[in-house]
């Protein structure tokens, strides 16, 4: 099952000491409850759908994606944000 009722948008990252990103900023809009939450995490739980689906769940938010479908959300959000360093 695919979840398409989830809207993700990187509000921005903060950077560690050593020059890496430490923290990504998102907002997690559920289209069809209309909820919106942010959540500030790090690169190994963005990567990880069942991560995800823990930390949206403890915001009372039920994401359903598949590990395919979650994937193909980085994708298109890390896209977007190199679009915006590189400007």
């Amino acid at each position: 099952m695919t979840d398409t009722t989830f809207n993700f948008k990187c509000l921005g990252h903060t950077r560690r000491d050593d020059g890496l990103i430490g923290r990504y900023h998102l907002e997690v809009t559920d289209s069809s409850s209309g909820k919106t939450a942010t959540i500030s995490v790090e690169p190994r739980h963005l990567a990880s759908a069942r991560s995800m689906k823990r930390i949206l769940l403890d915001r009372c938010m039920f994401y359903r994606a598949t590990r395919a479908s979650h994937d193909q959300m980085l994708l298109a959000l890390l896209d977007k944000q190199s679009e915006i360093i590189q400007a």
